[in-house]
């Protein structure tokens, strides 16, 4: 393709592009906005309506008792050793949770909603009392029907909540089904807030009969009950968790849904798109109160960042928390090397040293099959002129090609799969360690050298990715073998290209642990073709 008909396709494509964004795009983007605030605006309507619904007696409707006008929204914060919690009457839920990150702070709960762990909306709770590590919130319900709702503190993350419904009439009171409610959204540190949207999910932990381990299930909009009890349930996203894990009380059914929290460029920045975010709400089913009587809720529940050093601690052990944790499909190599990292961590005190470290050490473990390939790559080199001839000269007789083939292999002692069979070996290894990197909190606000002062977060001046596109160019020029089709060349050429393109926003320490694995492969490489040379 000349330089005309490339100028010819770009511009073919960047107007589909565009005309695809004015026309397609954009106008669906607005009918789901509109279609989202509409939702919304009935969901408010619905929870502005009098506790009528939720208090009966006799089935006479007890709430026109207490009929008082709806208050104003007002907020209360709690200065916590891990963040700064802001509170809302509207329910007494969450309505900002500001982390405070290493880096700085962050604040999880940025859009519009009633807040985690709200419950019964619209009730206006007032603060009564409140400890360095407690805050309490009462309201009233209905004429004579109070509710007390408790937070406090237990260790890092770790939290009681306790709500209790009292009934100081002389009549007994049946109460409706209520909800704690989670979300809309859970936000994440910087680094992550690109693949927030896709990481985001409703959660549940269940024990399946027969299995040692609980499963960590998603939940999602139309999905059917959970058909076991579970644990605990809420939203996670890569970084971070907030679930409730009831205590006293059997919880009804799960309900989610995906709803529009803001807006994010989409297509490299030329439109903007619709930011989704997951909601969840837990339903506590409904009682009826005798006069004079009350009934506690009790849960704990966690709202902090997956710690899978903190969450291997006696204080969360029983909670399992660390199964929300993705190790991936070889989750028990991952954890491995998790513990391995944690370790060389401990000796340095660095853990762009320790990522260096194990690399190292994976290197030593997987040498012998790393020899095997490079020596078989570099036979096959040797001899591809000579299999270039039998395929030239056999192409109309694909039985002969495949017995001269064999037979040049047996002569010069070649197996085609001993390539292959390190690559094997090594892959489920690298995989692990690639996903137990990639999901390690431990490296957030984790400083190497220089430059690099979050190895969580890509390399801001792109010197890694950089450095690791040039070894593995170097690696592939040597193994292109003589006579490889012009195709398959091209190929080997481009993909350290790929790779520096695809490993430029991954965060630093993966790139670390590559570019110091394709320099140790690189050497490894050039040790066995100067041995080979020397023996030739």
């Amino acid at each position: 393709m000349n330089n005309r008909q490339f100028l010819i396709t770009a511009m073919f494509f960047l107007l589909v592009i565009t005309g695809y964004n004015q026309f397609v795009a954009l106008p669906r983007a607005r009918a789901a906005q509109q279609a989202a605030e509409a939702q919304l605006q009935q969901q408010n309507a619905l929870q502005q309506q009098p506790a009528a619904t939720l208090v009966s007696t006799d089935g006479t409707n007890i709430s026109s008792l207490a009929a008082t006008p709806a208050k104003p929204e007002e907020l209360v914060t709690l200065d916590l050793p891990q963040a700064e919690v802001t509170f809302s009457s509207k329910g007494a839920g969450i309505k900002t949770f500001l982390f405070k990150d290493i880096l700085g702070p962050v604040d999880l709960t940025p859009y519009t909603g009633e807040g985690y762990f709200a419950t019964l909306p619209q009730v206006d709770f007032e603060e009564t009392a409140r400890t360095p590590d407690t805050i309490t919130f009462t309201g009233n319900l209905a004429a004579g029907v109070q509710v007390e709702k408790k937070y406090q503190r237990i260790s890092e993350g770790l939290y009681n909540l306790s709500l209790t419904i009292s009934n100081h009439t002389a009549a007994p009171v049946k109460l409706a089904d209520w909800q704690f409610n989670f979300g809309p959204g859970l936000a994440t540190v910087k680094s992550e807030l690109k693949d927030n949207e896709r990481e985001s999910k409703a959660v549940y932990l269940v024990q399946e009969q027969g299995k040692k381990n609980p499963t960590l299930e998603t939940f999602t909009k139309n999905e059917k009950q959970p058909t076991l009890p579970w644990k605990w349930a809420g939203i996670e996203n890569r970084y971070f968790l907030a679930v409730l894990i009831p205590q006293n009380w059997t919880p009804g059914k799960l309900t989610t849904e995906k709803i529009v929290i803001g807006k994010q460029k989409k297509f490299w920045g030329l439109s903007e798109g619709d930011l989704h975010g997951p909601r969840l709400q837990i339903t506590v089913p409904g009682d009826v109160l005798q006069a004079g009587a009350a009934k506690t809720y009790d849960s704990k529940f966690y709202f902090g960042p997956k710690d899978y050093q903190l969450f291997q601690t006696p204080a969360y052990e029983p909670f399992r928390f660390e199964r929300s944790i993705a190790f991936g499909f070889f989750g028990a190599l991952g954890k491995i090397a998790r513990n391995v990292l944690e370790l060389f961590y401990k000796w340095t005190g660095n853990y762009g040293v320790a990522i260096i470290m194990i690399t190292i050490l994976l290197q030593l473990i997987l040498c012998r099959f790393t020899v095997m390939q490079l020596k078989s790559a570099a036979q096959m080199k040797k001899i591809q002129p000579e299999v270039k001839r039998i395929q030239e000269k056999y192409k109309n007789d694909p039985a002969s090609l495949q017995r001269e083939t064999l037979a040049l292999y047996q002569k010069y002692h070649v197996n085609p799969l001993m390539g292959c069979l390190p690559l094997l070996i090594q892959l489920p290894i690298f995989l692990a360690l690639f996903n137990a990197l990639r999901t390690s909190w431990a490296l957030h606000g984790a400083k190497f050298v220089w430059w690099l002062t979050d190895l969580s977060a890509k390399d801001p001046y792109y010197i890694l990715p950089i450095l690791m596109g040039g070894v593995m160019f170097l690696q592939q020029r040597g193994n292109i073998p003589p006579g490889t089709d012009p195709a398959q060349a091209a190929m080997f050429k481009y993909m350290p290209l790929i790779f520096t393109l695809l490993f430029m926003n991954f965060p630093s320490g993966l790139v670390l642990y590559w570019l110091t694995n394709s320099l140790l492969t690189y050497a490894v490489q050039t040790l066995v073709n100067k041995k080979l040379v020397k023996v030739q």
